[in-house]
């Protein structure tokens, strides 16, 4: 904590021979209390210079609530060190009951200073009038203590909330991030405009100036627009939209991709018809979210020029209602037979990528799985031989591993990432290359790796071309050469990846 107030006694008026070591913890809720945490360290330090303490460390949280211990980084240090035996001192000075917490459950504030006092370290409120020392009148008065800072935050909750509510419903923003296509103005009491509008982690500081939400940007309200026009005219699915937006590289007002979380939440907010909704979730006293019926939403209508036609908005809320509709099993198939019947074929990516087409995990769900789903005659061996050839890459895996050993190596085998460590030096990772038939092209034993590769080498264990069960030889590829995510190995043995193929009798260990 800067500039931390420690007074420093006279020599004259206190005995300089020290007895006790103590830390001092210090919390503030807002960082409006600007100089709260320094009144608390000085009526800190007159305590600990009474009572013959030296103060050898600082645990501060400013700004945090004292409801719960989350995000209170200091509280959570100073409970760690003794927990884990590294607390140099035997006192923990605090300036009353509520600067250690203010918990709804006031067994949770006693569960701390019970950890601290197991430890043989003994918690001082050093404003209030009783001492901590374990005696029935102490512990009366301090739960007493603890059952009062927890009412005064419930009370003060409340009245927050209602004021929250009496300035929403005028038309004020009330906290929160900012929507895309929309502005923040600050203005006073009167809504007469301060000229300034706040950016992203800015806010007013006058209790009496208030946030008005103004349409932003001219051309940020124009892709609003478009999200609405082509999910209610051109009837495109959010998934789409994230897709034509993300292609066309237009970025958001975080400057990260679009996601279907941001089209769903542009749709179906009111502001963009120059509503105001406050209310639909409370997050009492820091506890659980929650929703709120929409009869306690407070709701402001006709604040400024929409920016998206009503007639628009109320169908795309329409739209949004019959997205979440349960759809039957058979209504469920038939969507997957059009898909089927449109592609040819079909996968995850596929139905994915299809608009109209509920996800894969709602069929797995449903009916088990895709395969179940589908309930056709349709090859589907290559689903199970996905497990199959996990097992099999293990048992290669394991052979290979002993004749590295056999060699006098040290060989580590790790088995959720498919790379096995020789002498703590190379590392390779191992891949089965299956034998594969595409139309029009020549036969080819796939090999794929991943985007960000653990190991300098790849080994791809080539399999036979009837079963493509069992391994017929090896190619031990440097890194350098998959600069793509998959190659393509040929039998003809002009291909560049030739010299680095090993027959099955020497492992690349042996050849190398």
């Amino acid at each position: 904590m800067a500039n931390a107030l420690i007074v420093r006694p006279r020599a004259d008026v206190l005995s300089p021979r020290r007895t006790g070591r103590a830390a001092q913890y210090v919390r503030m809720s807002t960082d409006h209390q600007r100089y709260s945490t320094q009144n608390q360290a000085a009526a800190i330090a007159v305590y600990a210079a009474k009572h013959d303490l030296i103060l050898v460390r600082l645990y501060a949280d400013e700004g945090r609530s004292g409801l719960r211990i989350q995000r209170r980084e200091g509280l959570i240090e100073l409970t760690d060190d003794v927990r884990g035996g590294r607390a140099d001192f035997d006192h923990i000075l605090v300036y009353d009951v509520s600067r250690w917490g203010r918990f709804q459950d006031v067994d949770e504030s006693a569960y701390y200073e019970f950890t601290c006092r197991q430890a043989g370290i003994k918690v001082c409120y050093c404003a209030e009038e009783f001492d901590n020392d374990g005696s029935v009148i102490a512990s009366i008065v301090k739960n007493l203590k603890r059952v009062m800072a927890a009412e005064y935050s419930r009370e003060l909750s409340v009245k927050v909330h209602a004021g929250a509510c009496r300035v929403a419903s005028l038309g004020f923003k009330q906290g929160g991030a900012i929507s895309y296509g929309l502005k923040r103005e600050l203005v006073d009491e009167n809504r007469c405009s301060r000229g300034i509008i706040l950016g992203p982690g800015q806010r007013k500081h006058l209790r009496t100036d208030r946030v008005l939400v103004q349409p932003g940007p001219l051309h940020e309200q124009q892709i609003v627009a478009q999200i609405f026009r082509e999910y209610v005219v051109r009837r495109r699915s959010q998934a789409s939209i994230v897709r034509l937006l993300n292609n066309e590289q237009i970025p958001n007002h975080r400057g990260t991709p679009w996601s279907e979380g941001m089209i769903r939440n542009i749709l179906s907010n009111e502001a963009y018809i120059g509503n105001s909704v406050y209310n639909r979730k409370s997050f009492r006293l820091k506890q659980v979210m929650k929703k709120n019926p929409p009869e306690l939403w407070i709701r402001a209508t006709g604040l400024y020029e929409p920016i998206v036609d009503r007639s628009i908005f109320l169908k795309a809320q329409e739209l949004l209602k019959e997205q979440y509709v349960r759809l039957s099993d058979e209504q469920l198939l038939k969507k997957m037979r059009e898909a089927l019947a449109a592609n040819g074929k079909l996968s995850v990516s596929i139905m994915a990528a299809t608009d109209g087409v509920p996800s894969p995990p709602l069929y797995a769900y449903r009916f088990g799985s895709l395969r179940e789903a589908l309930n056709s005659d349709r090859d589907f061996d290559y689903l199970d031989a996905r497990r199959q050839a996990d097992a099999e890459l293990l048992q290669e895996a394991s052979k290979l591993a002993t004749r590295v050993r056999a060699l006098g190596a040290a060989a580590v085998w790790d088995g959720d990432a498919k790379v096995m460590t020789v002498d703590r030096r190379l590392a390779i990772s191992l891949r089965m290359a299956r034998y594969y038939v595409a139309p029009q092209h020549a036969p080819a034993w796939l090999v794929h790796r991943r985007i960000i590769e653990p190991a300098e080498f790849i080994l791809a264990l080539r399999l036979d071309p009837a079963t493509n069960r069992q391994v017929t030889d090896y190619f031990l590829l440097p890194l350098s050469e998959m600069a793509k995510e998959r190659i393509n190995l040929t039998a003809t043995p002009r291909s560049r990846f030739a010299a680095y193929r090993c027959p099955q009798s020497r492992t690349p260990c042996e050849q190398s």
